[in-house]
């Protein structure tokens, strides 16, 4: 039995801790919040204990701990749960700036015999795993030009429908705290920014474009595109806005050899000969597919997909569109070892 700790039980936290016990053999015994109504609650729909610290969680007979908090909080919390002796799955985003994230990359190598993992679940997601696929054919070359955007509708005074999950949520107010958020471009835009380094290869700079719009004066940007270029000369497009009433995804790569796209669900491949594929996905277990896959890694103790390393890589981007945004010019991206 593998039995999983939950720092943070706000609406990923929650997620996990769903998914996680539903799945034969993990059984979720222990979770922490910074108030506790929201611990209570999800540990007396799960059957947990909740612990009012997360020093006491630690303490805890645990094989993993999932750390779900607000993104500027998982430095501490992911190197204490490391030097606890604890399988680490971290949430996205690593962290809110480059030198957090460092501290947890290196956190990660004094422990290499635990497994680490930051939780980038569009890997998961069956269609872009379709797209990946294409681009792993011999005939498909070097990336050209991709693009991704995925769009969404936030607002402070409102319940947001979740697609990906078929239900609605309250948006946290860090959120819309640049002080401890800096918005979509950075957070939601780094889902985009790991697809593409997966799919692509690493990005060498960007140059961003964006601005409050919608949102009261002082909040985060919540409109924005960044223009990408990567290390092998190809070029991309992404943009995560919070300002569009209608949700829509579209991403695609045009390679040498073939085009791939994936269409709000719908996979197009068309290939330089022969006719074009044509695939359409229904289901989306990602959710299940992410935390299935750290649970056997632990089990079989193999090297998770996302590594640390990954994560920083993602943020390492996410901190350049960040900062080409504010100084309205192209920003390099340093190679992440």
């Amino acid at each position: 039995m593998i039995k999983a700790g939950i720092i943070g039980c706000g609406l990923m936290g929650t997620l996990h801790a769903r998914t996680l016990s539903g799945m034969p053999g993990v059984k979720v015994t222990a979770v922490h919040n910074r108030t506790r109504e929201k611990a209570d609650s999800l540990a007396q729909e799960i059957g947990a204990s909740v612990y009012d610290r997360a020093e006491d969680l630690l303490e805890q007979d645990l094989d993993a701990v999932w750390v779900a908090t607000p993104d500027h909080l998982h430095a501490e919390l992911a190197k204490a749960v490391l030097e606890s002796g604890k399988h680490l799955f971290l949430e996205k985003a690593l962290a809110t700036s480059l030198e957090d994230g460092m501290d947890i990359v290196e956190a990660g190598k004094k422990h290499p015999e635990l497994k680490t993992m930051v939780g980038y679940p569009l890997r998961f997601d069956p269609a872009y795993r379709k797209l990946k696929e294409a681009l792993m054919r011999p005939e498909a070359g070097k990336t050209l030009q991709a693009w991704s955007m995925r769009t969404h509708y936030l607002d402070p005074g409102m319940k947001v429908y979740d697609k990906y999950r078929d239900h609605y949520y309250e948006t946290p107010d860090w959120y819309f705290n640049e002080a401890e958020a800096k918005g979509p471009i950075y957070s939601h835009g780094s889902h985009d920014y790991d697809l593409l380094q997966w799919m692509c290869g690493e990005v060498e700079s960007v140059f961003s474009y964006g601005g409050t719009y919608l949102l009261p004066p002082g909040s985060v940007a919540d409109g924005f595109t960044v223009a990408i270029r990567f290390r092998n000369g190809g070029i991309a497009s992404v943009s995560t806005p919070w300002i569009t009433r209608v949700e829509y995804d579209i991403t695609g790569v045009a390679a040498e050899g073939l085009t791939v796209l994936n269409n709000n669900g719908e996979v197009r491949i068309q290939a330089a000969d022969g006719p074009e594929e044509r695939i359409t996905f229904t289901g989306n277990d990602m959710w299940e597919r992410m935390n299935g896959h750290f649970i056997d890694c632990i089990r079989e103790d193999r090297s998770p997909m996302i590594s640390l390393e990954d994560g920083l890589r993602a943020i390492a981007v996410s901190e350049a569109a960040y900062r080409s945004l504010k100084e309205r010019r192209e920003v390099y991206v340093e190679p992440i070892a």
